[in-house]
């Protein structure tokens, strides 16, 4: 076993460049001094951000000079702080960040609810007296959106008051599930007893040992059923606080006020769920497949994690990853390209793994500063394909950055997944092109195919879970440990289909998902993967403007509502036929693993 580094130890070409946000620890210091001494200032405007054009302006240009000012201190202190986990200075420098953001979110929560107060004909007034704010009348649109939905002031008080307590159900189920419940222990396949845990469930269910998965889904979902009723009872309390205030707030249904946050109609969500039932057949080929191969007459839940082959001992050193990476993203053209090579030459990304370094990988940046990408880079496929996802996320970054002002260039979580995973999706394609042996090829094909079960089928059965819940807590029924589990099975049943026997255990599985207390996050899993796919059947099919499209489209950063983003990409959302075309590509890969076998 390798010898961990310690940071000190890093290459510096092998990092991320800081000093290209602050040169000093003390130029950031003095930045923090600046955006106090801005903060003070916001006091003077409260109560009279309505009196003038003069007024509103200020207010508006100081809030944002501000946000602008934290965000790229946010982007240094954080990145300094992930490089090495243990280090005490940037455990204190990101300390004081969060003391001070806090501190900014409390000056200035006076503004949204006065602009609220102003008439829109005033501000129309306004925006004709001062045209500097005509810059700011999409934001105002935007927060006039919300009028119908904001409460008078003493009730907003009382709801702010609140959002701790209504976020302790979330709180005690993590609390649950990652420090209370045991998970029991297991034989492994050389019969030493084991202890299971979150961190080594899927490596026990992934086990070419029939036994070894068999006994770790049963022994791990027996134990979640010991917490059945207090965990039903954490998801209600959660599913009550939404319910209660998307209905105080006058909208129809918890979904929604959710979807109404990121400006996403809920037909899109619906679509999501047809189309998948639509299709169901293609997702049922696949655990066919899965049986097959692996020579199972009674094949179930528990067999289905198992990789169709063994992950490939190559790796590739890290100059071969860049290499591969410019090749696959060549198709989007020059500019595209040299900024990619920038990435590599220039110290956009933090490579390697050292000791006390945040694991993972990610792409952080901001309007000022590089779009920085964390690596723990050791040379497996996996780590390229990471590589050129990473990628993708900073490229969007850097195009929303630049062709938009401050005040519109960040993206909606809603497209944020699309443009990494074109690059994932390209970069497997141009491996499947260069494989050279059959092996190789069956082992790129089950990594795709393993993407499209999990991101797509699996991601759509939580959200229909999800819906189901809120609806019958809408409906009145009370959120039972039965109501639940026996929901969680019949959705198992449709999503696995006849070939695989569904285990009684499964009907436990809701209570160990984080997601569900997300409020109608894990939908855009899918529909992101489904644009994603989408694009990239346009790029490879030589499709007229495709490229050209998909260029515009990370080039609108927040310029419009994010659906309408995707138009720009030549994909519409409200058109069930992205879900449908992104099954087809799977069905596609199912096809072709077969004509390897």
């Amino acid at each position: 076993m390798e010898k961990e580094i310690l940071r000190s130890e890093q290459k510096q070409e092998d990092t991320w460049n800081l000093e290209s946000i602050y040169e000093t620890k003390e130029k950031y210091l003095k930045e923090q001094e600046e955006v106090k001494k801005f903060m003070k200032k916001f006091s003077k405007y409260q109560g009279c951000v309505g009196k003038s054009s003069k007024n509103l302006l200020e207010v508006l240009e100081l809030d944002q000079t501000i946000e602008r000012k934290m965000q790229k201190m946010s982007n240094y202190a954080y990145r300094k702080y992930d490089e090495d986990l243990s280090n005490v200075a940037s455990q204190e420098l990101v300390g004081s960040f969060d003391q001070l953001y806090a501190e900014y979110s409390k000056n200035g929560s006076f503004l949204v609810p006065e602009i609220l107060k102003i008439d829109e004909k005033t501000i129309q007034k306004f925006i004709q007296e001062e045209p500097k704010l005509k810059e700011y009348e999409l934001l105002l649109q935007r927060i006039f959106r919300n009028k119908p939905h904001i409460l008078s002031e003493q009730e907003e008080k009382i709801l702010s008051s609140m959002q701790m307590v209504l976020g302790e159900p979330e709180k005690i189920a993590g609390i649950i599930r990652n420090s209370e419940l045991q998970f029991g222990t297991i034989l492994d396949s050389n019969q030493q007893e084991v202890k299971l845990n979150n961190e080594n469930l899927m490596v026990y269910l992934k086990s070419p040992d029939r036994r070894v998965r068999k006994d770790t889904f049963e022994t791990f979902y027996q134990n979640y059923a010991n917490y059945k009723e207090t965990l039903a009872e954490t998801l209600q309390g959660h599913v009550m606080a939404l319910a209660t205030s998307a209905k105080l707030r006058g909208f129809s249904s918890s979904k929604e006020a959710s979807l109404f946050q990121n400006r996403v109609n809920p037909k899109v969500y619906n679509n999501l769920i047809e189309a998948v039932h639509e299709k169901m057949d293609i997702v049922y080929h696949y655990f066919q497949l899965k049986k097959e191969v692996l020579q199972l007459d009674d094949f179930c839940l528990y067999d289905t994690y198992v990789n169709l082959e063994s992950s490939s001992d190559k790796t590739y050193t890290y100059e071969e990853a860049k290499k591969i990476v410019l090749d696959v993203v060549q198709v989007f053209g020059k500019e595209y390209q040299e900024k990619i090579k920038e990435a590599f030459d220039h110290r956009w990304i933090d490579v390697y793994p050292n000791k006390a370094k945040r694991g993972g990988a990610y792409s952080a940046g901001s309007y000022d500063t590089i779009p920085f990408v964390l690596l723990n880079y050791q040379g497996n496929y996996h780590d390229v394909s990471t590589i050129a996802h990473e990628l993708g996320h900073s490229m969007h970054t850097y195009y929303s950055n630049h062709s938009n002002p401050y005040l519109y260039s960040g993206y909606k979580i809603f497209v944020a997944e699309v443009a990494s995973t074109v690059n994932e999706m390209l970069f497997n394609y141009y491996m499947l092109e260069h494989a050279k042996t059959k092996e190789e090829k069956r082992a790129i094909l089950s990594e795709m195919m393993d993407l499209f079960k999990s991101t797509i089928y699996r991601q759509t059965m939580f959200s229909e879970f999800e819906d189901f819940i809120f609806a019958e807590y809408e409906k009145g029924h009370v959120l039972t440990n039965e109501l639940l589990s026996n929901k969680y099975y019949e959705l198992n049943q449709e999503y696995f289909g006849k070939d695989v026997r569904i285990n009684d255990e499964i009907r436990y599985e809701w209570e160990r998902i984080p997601h569900f207390y997300y409020d109608f996050y894990v939908y855009q899993y899918a529909t992101g993967l489904s644009a994603a796919c989408y694009i990239v059947n346009r790029i490879r099919k030589k499709e007229e403007n495709a490229v050209t499209d998909y260029l515009n489209f990370l080039k609108t950063g927040d310029s419009m509502d994010p659906v309408e983003e995707l138009k720009v990409a030549g994909v519409d959302m409200y058109d069930k036929k992205v879900i449908e075309k992104a099954l087809d590509m799977f069905q596609e890969l199912i096809d072709e693993y077969k004509s390897l076998m």
